[in-house]
């Protein structure tokens, strides 16, 4: 392929790795439709996804390539004394989604029983619909979980441990195409110039610039998430999407 290489992903600091690549087109979107069909239809080559947004039918001919990750998935509760977990409401991007599905894991292997889901949509909103009251738990990720410690609400824990939340995907037929090759060692490269010596410092510029949040100390922000996109990698493993899958068929 001739130019840049398209890619589309949601906005958010895992992106963090994309800023240092060049020869790249980074397209923001915040629906997982508009990826499926912008990638099925030659819109895009490259998406950036929940593992799980590839598990629909509309999406079988597209394989995940890259890891990614979101950074840490808490589950939020708005108050340690709130009302019992039975009366309260948990708020979720989609009911079936990947993000729902491990908080549904966690309820289940905490022993406790699973609240009244309310699907308030992506995680700007599922914070509003905490901090307005309108749920009583909500998952969440950076910066977002600091804006909800910083509120007094409670993690219940971490949802997230073994697996996976973010990949990058092409159509099947292009797997070994020589872009998406050069595409992987550039994120290579990427994590490496991140686990370097100016690799922190280089992070926080790239947040003042492209990510900053209010009332989020961009710092302990920008640290946290490069040791997580270090931390993940550059090679997916395919055992990942059968946790997915069965992650999916449990749920």
């Amino acid at each position: 392929m001739t130019g840049k290489i398209r890619v589309m992903t949601f906005p958010g600091a895992h992106n963090l790795p994309l800023y240092l690549m060049d020869g790249i087109e980074i397209i923001y979107t915040k629906s997982r439709d508009e990826q499926i069909f912008s990638i099925v239809h030659d819109e895009v080559e490259v998406i950036h996804t929940s593992p799980d947004n590839l598990l629909l039918p509309d999406a079988s001919d597209l394989i995940p390539f890259l890891p990614g990750t979101v950074g840490p998935l808490h589950l939020f509760k708005r108050h340690d004394n709130a009302n019992t977990l039975e009366t309260q409401t948990l708020g979720v991007d989609n009911p079936h989604s990947g993000f729902a599905m491990l908080a549904y894991r966690w309820l289940r292997i905490a022993h406790l029983p699973l609240p009244q889901v309310v699907e308030v949509g992506g995680t700007p909103q599922r914070f509003e619909a905490l901090k307005s009251g309108r749920v009583d738990m909500a998952v969440m990720h950076m910066p977002f979980t600091q804006m909800c410690a910083s509120l007094g609400f409670r993690s219940m824990g971490r949802i997230d441990e073994g697996y996976p939340t973010l990949c990058g995907a092409v159509k099947g037929v292009l797997a070994d195409a020589p872009f998406v090759v050069a595409y992987r060692q550039q994120y290579e490269q990427a994590l490496d110039t991140l686990s370097g010596p100016m690799g922190l410092e280089m992070a926080v510029r790239i947040f003042e610039q492209h990510l900053a949040f209010a009332h989020v100390p961009v710092p302990e922000l920008a640290e946290r998430m490069r040791l997580e996109v270090i931390a993940a990698g550059a090679v997916f493993h395919t055992e990942s999407m059968q946790a997915v899958r069965e992650l999916r068929n449990n749920g």
